[in-house]
């Protein structure tokens, strides 16, 4: 240990719970006027706690009753709250959240409703697209048709040409 950093008086001190008077031996610095007769006979400082394990609720498991009557009291006192205001102010406050909890709800449903709106006009470009196509489609096959009947009788002209030049080879 390096010299001069430490208390000179850290000593074996008697610590003892007046609530329950229950007492332990343990080291401290602490300044006492007090003295103790401690079981093994020697005498030492004596601090004098008022909750310890021994007293307190917590580690006891016994549960204290505390007065939050009065301290409602004191509260509603000190901010001159009139009787039963605290039950007005909680039904504003749910009332407040209860308007932006609608107002929230027609955001949405109105947000819900341009997005249908734009998938609906979409979905009737892309029908639009698709008659246009189809009736293109249908124009292209009649031109193809007209044109077909003039361009039939020369290919069947050429097939029995051709049917005949591949029965003469065999």
């Amino acid at each position: 240990m390096k010299k001069n950093i430490h208390p000179d008086n850290y000593r074996p001190v008697v610590f003892m719970d007046v609530a329950a008077d229950f007492k332990f031996l343990g080291r401290s610095t602490i300044a006492t006027k007090d003295e103790i007769e401690w079981e093994d006979g020697n005498t030492y400082p004596l601090v004098k706690l008022d909750v310890s394990s021994a007293s307190h609720p917590f580690y006891t498991g016994k549960a204290v009753f505390v007065d939050t009557a009065g301290r409602v009291e004191r509260f509603q006192k000190k901010f001159a709250w009139k009787k039963d205001s605290t039950s007005d102010v909680v039904g504003e406050a749910e009332k407040e959240k209860e308007a932006r909890r609608k107002a929230l709800e027609a955001e949405e449903k109105k947000a819900r409703d341009e997005i249908a709106e734009r998938k609906k006009a979409n979905e009737d470009r892309r029908k639009k697209l698709l008659e246009k196509k189809k009736a293109e489609y249908a124009a292209k096959a009649e031109e193809a048709a007209a044109e077909a009947p003039e361009a039939a009788p020369a290919e069947e002209a050429a097939k029995p040409e051709a049917d005949a030049s591949s029965e003469s080879s065999e």
